[in-house]
């Protein structure tokens, strides 16, 4: 039987695939984490355009999905040489109910 590696299928890497633990961003909150990198538009059961964020926390690599356009804006405009950077996740509720954004600092 062949190997995948051996039939010469290119793949296409356009994509940053996170090989890492996932990790609830209810974790990370009010803790300083090392944000690695990130996909934008991503597709999950929640939801079309997630931001898959890979972070590095207690010297571990993790990823976390997020929809919060909070933290989305952020992210889209930090140029690429700016990662790996430090920041720590805050959470802020509003209105009655469940209701909650998050936001760097």
């Amino acid at each position: 039987m062949k190997k995948f590696s051996e039939l010469g299928i290119k793949i296409q890497n356009n994509s940053k695939i996170f090989e890492v633990p996932k990790i609830s961003i209810t974790d990370i909150i009010n803790c300083e984490i090392i944000v690695i990198a990130f996909q934008k538009g991503v597709k999950t059961q929640h939801g079309p355009d997630r931001y898959v964020i890979k972070i590095r926390h207690n010297n571990n690599d993790y990823k976390f999905f997020t929809n919060s356009e909070n933290l989305k804006q952020v992210l889209d405009k930090i140029p690429e040489n700016g990662f790996p950077f430090t920041v720590t996740i805050k959470q802020q509720s509003f209105g009655v109910g469940s209701g909650k954004t998050f936001y760097f600092t």
